[in-house]
């Protein structure tokens, strides 16, 4: 059950959608008075399998803002909850509801979300329209900050139509990640990887293109690359569909599998067809699949499965993480999670680039993003991590799990993607 305190921080979420804006007049793109209320708008995947996770995330906001309300700062700033879930996990549709409803808001200063990458992929190009600060605490997908290989046409540029950079993520990004899968993949042994890239309309590039990174950092390595292969999981969700591409894999000798996808039913079936036909060869999934319900579905394939994610065992954050989950629980009754850290400094990070923006006379939503891009290093319950210019974190830490036969996560070790 929530703390009644955190009932007044939260802006009613309905009208905010109806009136679609607020706050104070603007004599210029990204104007605004500190006298008048500030709106964070948070926007998550409230509902589907991620839900609970999702919740804890706001949660963390709701506490940040809270404490500092506390502390007698940043009073006049409030926090509207955005739901996009849609009939599992994120949905197109409803994520641009928000973002748009956010966007023209007159009063919005910041937007934290989305979390999945191609929810970010829908909502980043209407925040960046009226130069709104936006960050994820997750997103990954590369092409969102940096250039690269495997970036699609036009980017970073397509997600920035005012031109400014406005976006920052606190997770790595999936070319930190690919770093430490490869090195946890060469401590488990791992000789010959087969790709496995989803082609599936929600997962590509998002989601999927973890595997192409990773087969450009095997080498460094000195993992080979077997072979590789595009799978569409929206169509094929039975493990009969597999049963081919796992005869190949068979057939190419490789002693492991790195799949990019989205953890729905096609996964799945795909993991199951897998550990039936490849006795022995070790399954790897990246962050995109450490969903609770995908990996408790694994049944017996959980013994070869083994996850990369940069969310880490709670006793490894810093003891100013503790202290705040300490007052997490006390606040909502019900256990925190390292989401909820993620949240907290979501906003914490906000809050403090609006306090350094309130010394500027000109009042503009970019000397809040300035701001924020000249935090320099925080000292933070998720670490110490600094933003570049591109909006990436420093920070490259990630935990190497293997899935118990409940589909929970068991640490083997820490990795680092950089």
């Amino acid at each position: 059950m929530r703390h009644p305190r955190t009932a007044a921080t939260v802006v009613s979420v309905l009208a905010a959608l109806v009136a679609g804006c607020g706050g104070s007049a603007s004599t210029e793109p990204g104007g605004f008075t500190y006298e008048s209320t500030l709106t964070v708008y948070s926007d998550l995947p409230l509902q589907g399998p991620q839900g609970q996770l999702m919740t804890s995330i706001n949660d963390g906001e709701i506490l940040a803002l809270e404490q500092a309300h506390a502390r007698g700062q940043d009073r006049n700033v409030s926090i509207a909850l955005l739901n996009d879930a849609g009939a599992s996990g994120w949905s197109t549709k409803t994520t641009s509801l928000a973002a748009r409803a956010a966007s023209q808001d007159l009063g919005a200063i910041a937007y934290i979300g989305d979390f999945d990458s191609g929810a970010t992929a829908v909502s980043l190009p209407l925040i960046n329209e009226n130069y709104i600060l936006q960050v994820s605490p997750a997103s990954p997908y590369v092409g969102f900050t940096d250039t690269s290989p495997v970036d699609q046409t036009g980017e970073p540029k397509r997600y920035y139509p005012s031109g400014p950079r406005t976006f920052a993520r606190l997770m790595p990004s999936d070319a930190q990640e690919a770093l430490a899968t490869t090195r946890f993949m060469k401590t488990l042994g791992v000789k010959r990887i087969y790709l496995l890239r989803d082609d599936a309309a929600i997962s590509n590039p998002y989601d999927s293109v973890i595997a192409p990174l990773v087969g450009s950092y095997a080498a460094r390595s000195a993992i080979a690359v077997a072979g590789s292969a595009q799978i569409d999981t929206a169509r094929l969700t039975t493990p009969g569909d597999y049963a081919k591409l796992a005869a190949t894999i068979s057939a190419s000798g490789a002693d492991a599998v790195l799949t990019g996808a989205a953890p729905d039913a096609g996964s799945q079936a795909l993991w199951q067809e897998l550990a039936a036909k490849l006795p022995g060869v070790k399954l790897f999934a990246p962050s995109t699949l450490a969903s609770a319900p995908f990996l408790s579905s694994l049944g017996a394939a959980a013994n070869a499965t083994y996850v990369t994610s940069p969310i880490l065992p709670l006793a490894q954050y810093p003891s100013s993480a503790q202290r705040v989950l300490v007052a997490y629980r006390h606040a909502f009754a019900s256990p925190p999670t390292a989401y909820s850290l993620y949240g907290y400094e979501a906003m914490s990070s906000v809050l403090a680039a609006i306090q350094e923006a309130h010394r500027s006379t000109t009042n503009r939503r970019l000397d809040v993003v300035r701001d924020y891009f000249h935090l320099g290093l925080r000292d933070s319950v998720i670490g110490s991590y600094s933003i570049d210019a591109n909006g990436e974190t420093s920070l490259s830490r990630f935990a190497g799990y293997r899935v118990g036969t409940a589909g929970q996560l068991i640490e083997l070790r820490l990795l680092s993607g950089g």
